[in-house]
């Protein structure tokens, strides 16, 4: 997902015709509908159309498709002018509704980036080693028969070429124009500008696939590195914990040791103050004892 973490949704506002329901598109390429307020809505399940993810909606008493790259672009992105009517998918994927892989384009730039799709790539190498023409010839083949067309002294016809090698003449024509098994090229044969871009578009997707693994090798160090962090993270909040106890179980040995010297002295102090008292009651009761002793010998007399 992209990099903000937080999901943002907004109003879907591109819709035409009335609806029932009010809709709304997150910047994580979720959509909702809602009554009165967004945060009432009801995620809406998704699905392909073509590639792409929807959800249909009822506009004007008709069903109507609501794609998500369109939502999420109307909602997220900037439209830089009347002619930027398509969205891109940055990285070809359909299904990555993201706005950082979306953008807006012209007609010119929208095909011009189709043309660089890994699937029209694959769709080229499919019709060049898998059509018709693939079973009959090979590798092996292709060079001595483009070898012949390009021939300055060549005596044989096209179509006596064609006959030569088993294929449609139609399809020697395709082979010499470079739309059929382009990647072989012999001495002599011109470079095409087809041939040229699709060389181009394979360097191209080569360097991207080289830059998506050295960003892959970069994430993986930095997720390595990561790990190594919060090792070391838990590990000295790990010490930090068997300190803490540590103190803890000090302060709570000094407290009790503090607590029993504590009732040791209120018990040194009570005992004392009984032998105090005990003492002072021994007193006057030896008064008292002396002066009764002292009365009865006076009424003696």
């Amino acid at each position: 997902m992209a990099s903000n973490d937080k999901e943002i949704w907004k109003q879907v506002t591109h819709i035409k015709g009335k609806t029932s329901k009010k809709y709304a598109v997150s910047n994580k390429a979720q959509l909702a509908s809602y009554d009165l307020k967004i945060e009432d809505k009801y995620i809406l399940k998704q699905h392909l159309n073509g590639g792409f993810p929807m959800v249909t909606i009822h506009s004007n008493d008709k069903t109507q498709a609501l794609f998500t790259h369109h939502a999420v672009a109307n909602a997220f992105l900037k439209k830089p002018s009347s002619k930027h009517k398509f969205v891109l998918h940055l990285d070809y994927n359909k299904a990555n509704n993201e706005p950082s892989n979306l953008k807006w384009a012209t007609k010119k730039e929208q095909v011009e980036h189709s043309k660089k799709s890994p699937y029209v790539l694959a769709a080229a190498a499919h019709k060049v080693y898998t059509g018709a023409t693939s079973k009959k010839l090979n590798e092996k083949k292709v060079i001595a028969l483009k070898t012949e067309i390009w021939n300055p002294k060549r005596k044989l016809t096209f179509k006596q070429l064609a006959a030569k090698y088993g294929i449609a003449e139609m399809n020697l024509y395709r082979i010499k124009n470079g739309e059929l098994w382009f990647h072989v090229h012999v001495e002599g044969e011109p470079i095409f500008d087809k041939y040229k871009e699709q060389l181009k578009n394979i360097a191209f997707h080569a360097k991207k696939e080289a830059k998506l693994k050295l960003s892959d090798d970069k994430r993986k160090q930095q997720e390595a590195a990561k790990k190594v962090i919060l090792a070391k993270l838990a590990k000295n909040k790990k010490r930090i914990e068997v300190e803490r106890a540590a103190v803890k179980q000090k302060i709570a040995v000094k407290a009790k040791e503090a607590e029993k010297l504590k009732k040791e002295k209120s018990q040194s102090k009570n005992d004392s103050k009984k032998k105090t008292k005990k003492k002072d009651t021994l007193v006057v009761k030896s008064k008292k004892d002396k002066k009764s002793k002292k009365s009865k010998k006076k009424n003696k007399k």
